[in-house]
């Protein structure tokens, strides 16, 4: 027992040190006598397998299964379709969870996604890579943590005995949160990856009360108030291809946590061995997880009174079968932890994303405002910058249904992008079919179900719905609207970055890839170093690369020095 606590504790990968640190962050510096073959950040082998598949199943599960149950329901009329939907999704994440294996150990460096959509589709520029570093920095992970902080708020306030009107308390509380697991980040890596460890297994116990109570109460070791749940089957069923679009919407939100590793994956130690158990575990334990609760959610909470508690269904669950003490108190509370930690995980991934885009160039100036604090080793203006964007995420919506606006919002953009990275995938096994690095080769038919839903999420949800009864406080295409338009906007700062500007400066910002291939591969880009492109420089491995271009002055250095 001591083994498993110091395991979860302090994970012994975290001992090796803090995550990446620049070589230098001050340009003004002095020059070292002797000088470096790369300045390319150095990551420290931090993240062991324990603390990988945590960073997986802490922010899958986070508030998704205790938040869409009740709305996913409304939307779909009966609890066994719900429960099929659960199902589906599980099987759906898998699908690209084996494509994001793939790809994470094909190209093993912080940055994930913006780094597989570079290396599978090249052209034009880079383009998706960067909108997607754009949608991801500026939009999804921002709204996230935005949508999160709310619910943190609901859970904890519903402990206390405030069950109405609590919005703006609720956002109160979800500031509070947000600015604290801030601070945690800024202040120690380390720290941020044990409390990741400690709430994921507090998370994990919450769902296995909640599914060994519905497996108690279904049995009639509980008493619970009785209801025609399951037994009315699929009678009352909608049909509203929109509705389905926005449950399947809720239903991949809580599913979305599989791929938050890969922005860490210069930090993982053996990933031939880590990247597959922890990702495809995790997806395994929460789709697993997820089913039971919701039978067990549906087993005690008739329909009429799930659809109404709607972010709190979790805390009307244990409030029924275990009282004031336990139910309407204790597990509330650990809930919103669980929320915490969800924040958490999503708040050190987005940090490493930001950082990568300026290692390749993405960001102006990038190193004036990135990089690691030399004393405390954490990415402290990355992660303000990502404060302040969740701020106005989570205060600007008007009150209400922020919850279901920002999960649209923040999704639509998501999806859209994780298929077009399992499209790479696929891509990537025609074009680079001998790769020296794919040690993992994921399942076509698998892979292309994902892409499907992923394009079934990205277009229904412009779809009218066929139920006008509902009143909403917003256009049912706001959500989906406001995503298309964010990703769009996205062209406008990749024109002046990667094509107005390198034509200016004659500074290339996209021969990264290759040259980040050939450092990994040991293959040397012949194409590039024919056109004269690149220039071949001597280090200890005899792959470094450094682009002709000349420095220019008033632009940081770190884009001519191609890692």
């Amino acid at each position: 027992m001591a083994g498993v606590w110091k395991r979860l504790w302090y994970d012994k990968t975290e001992q090796e040190g803090s995550t990446q640190t620049w070589d230098s962050t001050d340009e003004s510096a002095t020059a070292p006598a002797t000088p470096t073959p790369s300045i390319r950040p150095v990551a420290k082998k931090n993240i062991g397998i324990f603390s990988a598949t945590a960073m997986g199943v802490s922010l899958m599960m986070g508030s998704g299964i205790f938040s869409t149950p009740a709305s996913i329901l409304g939307l779909v009329g009966t609890p066994a379709m719900a429960l099929i939907l659960w199902g589906l999704g599980a099987v759906v994440s898998f699908g690209g969870a084996t494509a994001f294996i793939e790809l994470g150990l094909m190209y093993r460096r912080n940055g994930g996604t913006m780094r597989f959509l570079a290396h599978a589709f090249p052209k034009p520029k880079l383009l998706l890579s960067y909108l997607f570093a754009w949608v991801m920095i500026v939009c999804i992970r921002p709204g996230a943590i935005a949508a999160n902080g709310p619910v943190i708020g609901k859970y904890w306030l519903y402990a206390v005995g405030v069950t109405s009107n609590s919005g703006w308390q609720a956002r109160g509380v979800g500031f509070g949160c947000i600015t604290s697991i801030t601070a945690i980040n800024i202040l120690s890596a380390k720290w941020s990856l044990r409390l990741i460890n400690l709430l994921t297994a507090v998370k994990i116990v919450v769902i296995l009360v909640i599914v060994v109570t519905g497996i108690v109460a279904a049995a009639g070791g509980v008493r619970v108030e009785h209801n025609d749940n399951w037994s009315r089957g699929f009678e009352g069923t909608k049909g509203d291809a929109h509705a389905y679009a926005s449950a399947l919407t809720k239903v991949f939100w809580a599913y979305d946590g599989f791929t938050n590793l890969v922005y860490s994956l210069g930090e993982l130690r053996r990933p031939e061995r880590n990247l597959p158990w922890s990702i495809g575990g995790s997806v395994v334990i929460v789709g697993v997880l997820y089913i039971l609760a919701n039978a067990a959610f549906f087993i005690v909470v008739p329909i009429d009174v799930a659809v109404n508690s709607e972010e709190i269904l979790a805390a009307e669950f244990t409030f029924r079968v275990f009282g004031d003490s336990v139910g309407r108190i204790a597990l509330p509370i650990l809930i919103g932890f669980s929320v915490f930690g969800a924040i958490c995980a999503q708040t050190y991934g987005v940090s490493r994303l930001l950082d990568s885009a300026n290692e390749v160039g993405f960001v102006p100036y990038g190193r004036m405002i990135c990089g690691n604090h030399r004393r405390l080793g954490t990415p402290v203006a990355s992660l303000l910058m990502m404060y302040g964007l969740s701020l106005v995420y989570l205060l600007a919506p008007p009150p209400g249904k922020v919850f279901d606006l920002l999960v649209d919002f923040v999704q639509w953009s998501t999806w859209l992008f994780y298929g077009l990275a399992a499209a790479g995938a696929i891509v990537l096994r025609f074009t680079k079919p001998h790769h020296p690095l794919r040690v993992f080769r994921s399942f076509h038919p698998l892979n292309a179900l994902f892409i499907i839903f992923c394009i079934y999420i990205t277009v229904f949800p412009f779809v009218p719905p066929t139920d006008k009864a509902e009143e909403t406080p917003y256009p049912f295409y706001l959500s989906p609207l406001l995503g298309l338009i964010t990703t769009i906007l996205g062209v406008i700062p990749w024109y002046f970055r990667l094509d107005w500007w390198p034509k200016k400066t004659g500074i290339n910002l996209i021969a990264w890839t290759e040259e980040e291939e050939a450092e990994d591969t040991g293959i040397e880009p012949e194409e590039q170093l024919q056109t004269g492109q690149i220039s071949e420089c001597n280090n200890r491995e005899g792959n470094n690369w450094q682009i002709s271009a000349p420095i220019m002055a008033d632009d940081e250095p770190q884009q001519h020095i191609v890692r």
